[in-house]
């Protein structure tokens, strides 16, 4: 008996000793479950477009799945929030748009740069201004016009949104007025164009592309210095051809789209999640993606992509500040002009 009870004890002790080293083997195989991104607009959009692109490419780096739960709501606050409070373990990330950078502004979310940290930027943004295909608005002209004159609806992602910004900086531009009416997401405010739910949409060219080559939608303006030219010949002019003053505030309006997480998360881990970044950028998939639908690759990750965020959050907060659109000013906020 004593023997039995001298064997139980030192097997006990040696399992107590082993618990530890297991624990920390298993911490080395990080990530051991699959890893969800969290995009917080309908499937379709430019977002999920990046979710599900990125959840392609990077698990054939990190070795697990990555699924992409759809959790629409307030302009993706409701999904922000939601991987804001889940543990702090690198298994929850978030694709973050621009239009994060007016949250604190305009009230919708105190989250910002100083809660999320960026593992990279993907894709920018080619903001495009269209109206229902038999529209009688048939310029860049006459929707500037009738942007001028007041009285026309128009669609976006989404208010303080990423296709909400350019809309504000050209209507406080021309000293027009607009109706502005919110849509989960890019690609269900051109639609609501297209079914001539609104005047016009601003959205990104890709998520409208089929609907302009169906003809349900007409592309009008580009907002940009640059014309844009379609695979088709279309030539898309620019914002500065029929508002001038736009000239150098286009860049404040511009757009991106990156993949986050909330601060907290361990450093090796955040790496990892880069590295495998990195590569999906690097490949084949992604580059033929973002040609195929007009979307231009930033590929910018870790400090650089966060000094982008803190920045788009600083300009973008002071200009609704400026025109008069945001609720609280920004230096209460602990956010100085850029």
């Amino acid at each position: 008996m004593k023997r039995k009870l001298v064997l139980a004890i030192t097997l006990g002790f040696f399992l107590l000793m082993t618990l530890p080293v297991a624990a920390m083997a298993a911490e080395e195989k990080w990530p051991s479950r699959p890893i969800t991104i969290y995009i917080g607009f309908a499937p379709g959009g430019g977002m999920d477009m990046l979710g599900r692109l990125l959840s392609e490419e990077m698990k054939k780096t990190l070795g697990v799945a990555m699924p992409v739960v759809n959790m629409t709501g307030a302009n993706s606050v409701v999904a922000m929030n939601h991987v804001y409070q889940q543990p702090k373990d690198g298994y929850s990330l978030f694709g973050i748009s621009s239009a994060l950078c007016t949250f604190p502004a305009t009230g919708l979310s105190k989250l910002s740069y100083k809660e999320f940290g960026m593992i990279g930027i993907l894709f920018g943004s080619l903001p495009t201004f269209t109206v229902p295909y038999d529209s009688p608005i048939k310029s860049g002209k006459e929707l500037i016009d009738g942007i001028k004159k007041g009285g026309l609806t128009g669609s976006n992602s989404g208010i303080g949104g990423i296709w909400h910004v350019p809309q504000m900086i050209v209507v406080d531009t021309v000293k027009g007025n607009v109706k502005y009416v919110p849509y989960n997401g890019g690609a269900p405010a051109a639609m609501a164009a297209a079914k001539k739910e609104v005047d016009f949409g601003t959205h990104d060219l890709s998520e409208a592309l089929t609907l302009i080559k169906s003809k349900m939608l007409r592309p009008l303006i580009v907002f940009s210095e640059e014309p844009f030219v379609m695979d088709d010949g279309t030539k898309i002019p620019p914002i500065t051809e029929f508002v001038p003053e736009m000239k150098g505030k286009v860049a404040a309006g511009m757009g991106w789209r990156a993949l986050g997480y909330p601060k907290g998360i361990p450093q090796d881990r955040v790496d990892k999640l880069i590295a495998a970044f990195k590569t999906a950028v690097a490949s084949n998939a992604v580059k033929e993606f973002g040609k195929k639908n007009l979307l231009p690759i930033i590929g910018t990750t870790g400090a650089e992509a966060d000094k982008t965020f803190e920045l788009g959050t600083r300009t973008q907060s002071w200009i609704l500040y400026d025109i008069k659109q945001a609720k609280s000013n920004p230096q209460d906020l602990g956010i100085p002009r850029p």
